[in-house]
């Protein structure tokens, strides 16, 4: 996901946060239709599930009516036959009484109608026309469907969409079924890959589609408004090149098709499984936009596939797509582009840090937005590289691919990765995921050097929390000639001696850009 202005909406931030643990959602069926008249949606929903936990209601995630009129408006819940008795309120959507037979792939129907408070972005593009985009990230899907809204309850999902016939209708999942009445079209999409509410979506709007190209077998499309289609076409024709080099670096792509989709939502790139939606602005015909489209295709993988356990473990989804942007740049754009990326990240979370004082896994939040971060996304990157710099390229990709394969389709933690990671590289790495993810501070350093004709003495103070680490220096003698010299840095004060047989011209810390820090 990229972010866009987030202080410029209002986010109303629910009070549930964590799972419905006593139910396990095993697939989603949404018959939802739209209209011109207002922006009333009408849904009926099919949801099966698992009963996990007796003792406890049955509980949904779904936007009760607010004080303006807002929100979804319960019309009855069934099983069968049988009309059940529930309660809706306070954004939640309980069955009271409810006891059923068998605790395993119950089946429930709810109907419903209401104008979204959120999650559902109902309005006009920058051309004026009318648009329908599902927007979910992190817990806003509940506000257009019933939901146990969290990344750990993964379901299929199936959509029958009847729109007004001037509509294309795009949604995670194939395309099963298009049919054109007098007044309305009928779409049938179905995702068999289970997926996280978070990136479950329908967009209905006035689109232009083609198809960019085929990547081992997945079909890649562009749906794009047709004001700017040559252009928004030329940019997302971009994507298979950047599908390939993903399904190259860590595993086959898990869904039936890929659609890059422009769309008037809230971010500027959301991640939603095989069916991505950028802004309507970042598609512009000059191909600026390849590196959200790489983040966002990273998504596929680390977010959506392999998701987060629970929130505060996000850098597991952005810090990924993160850092393996600046992957692809490094291998289609060169080491020194690669350099540079870093440096601005580096130089994003210094910035950060000293606006806020918190970890990586971060369990101090009030608002899921606030997550959307420097620590999530650039410390996260960072911590990547620098767990690439300690075990070396080939155990980190073999990391990032074992992780991968034994999470994919499920969830994972900070803790699930360490253990990954240090399994593939039969190292204890406790002392590093404990110091970058779990501390708050970055290392900050003071350099204190003498040059002595061939003899160089370098200080290294720590100020704060001390950290270990590889301290690259490169010596630039004055015939010309350069080395480079590691210093294992573990202490507050570090002194490196070393005398040589060359004449000292100069030095560099850190010139391969390889450690997060900061001076003082």
């Amino acid at each position: 996901m990229y972010k866009i202005l987030l202080s410029s909406f209002l986010f109303v931030s629910f009070q549930i946060f964590s799972q419905f643990s006593q139910i396990d959602v095993q697939s989603y069926k949404i018959d939802l239709t739209v209209n011109d008249k207002n922006d009333t949606i009408r849904v009926n929903e099919k949801i099966v599930f698992d009963y996990t936990d007796l003792s406890k209601s049955i509980s949904l995630n779904l936007a009760s009516v607010n004080s303006s009129g807002k929100g979804m408006q319960v019309l009855k819940v069934m099983q069968g036959k049988n009309e059940l008795d529930f309660k809706h309120k306070e954004n939640v959507l309980i069955l009271n009484n409810f006891r059923p037979d068998n605790a395993k792939n119950i089946e429930i129907e709810i109907h419903f109608k209401g104008v979204p408070i959120d999650g559902m972005v109902i309005g006009k593009n920058k051309f004026g026309s009318r648009t329908f985009f599902g927007d979910n990230w992190p817990n806003r899907a509940q506000n257009w469907f019933a939901c146990n809204d969290h990344p750990s309850d993964k379901a299929t999902v199936e959509y029958v969409v009847v729109a007004p016939s001037q509509y294309e209708v795009v949604a995670n999942g194939e395309l099963i079924s298009k049919k054109m009445n007098k007044k309305s079209v009928v779409y049938h999409y179905q995702s068999k890959v289970v997926l996280p509410t978070k990136v479950m979506v329908v967009g209905i709007a006035n689109l232009s589609e083609k198809q960019s190209g085929t990547v081992a077998g997945i079909p890649v499309f562009s749906a794009v408004y047709p004001e700017n289609e040559k252009g928004a076409f030329y940019d997302f024709d971009m994507a298979p090149s950047i599908l390939q080099v993903f399904i190259d670096y860590i595993a086959p792509y898990e869904y039936e098709k890929l659609t890059n989709v422009q769309s008037t939502t809230r971010f500027g790139g959301m991640e939603n499984a095989g069916c991505i939606f950028y802004d309507e602005n970042s598609i512009n015909g000059t191909r600026s936009s390849e590196n959200l489209i790489t983040h966002e295709i990273v998504h596929q993988w680390f977010g959506n596939s392999a998701s987060e356990k629970d929130w505060p473990h996000l850098w597991l989804s952005e810090g990924f797509a993160t850092y393996l942007t600046n992957i692809y740049i490094q291998k289609t754009k060169g080491e020194l582009a690669f350099d540079t990326q870093l440096i601005k990240d580096r130089n994003k979370v210094i910035a950060f840090a000293k606006e806020y004082k918190h970890p990586v896994v971060d369990e101090s939040y009030t608002n899921l937005m606030d997550l959307l971060n420097a620590n999530s996304y650039q410390k996260g990157a960072w911590v990547l590289h620098m767990l690439r710099t300690e075990i070396g390229d080939s155990l980190f990709q073999q990391s990032i691919r074992t992780y991968y394969q034994k999470y994919r389709l499920s969830n994972a933690d900070s803790k699930d990765f360490q253990k990954v990671a240090e399994s593939v590289s039969n190292r204890d790495l406790d002392w590093f995921f404990k110091q970058w993810l779990y501390q708050a501070e970055i290392p900050t350093l003071k350099f204190s050097d003498e040059i002595a004709g061939k003899n160089f003495k370098l200080k290294i103070d720590q100020k704060g929390y001390v950290f270990r680490f590889p301290l690259i220096v490169e010596i630039k003698f004055q015939n010309g000639e350069t080395i480079l010299e590691k210093i294992q840095i573990r202490d507050k004060e570090t002194i490196f001696t070393k005398e040589y047989a060359s004449e000292i011209g100069s030095f560099r810390i850190d010139p391969t850009v390889d450690l997060l820090f900061q001076q003082y």
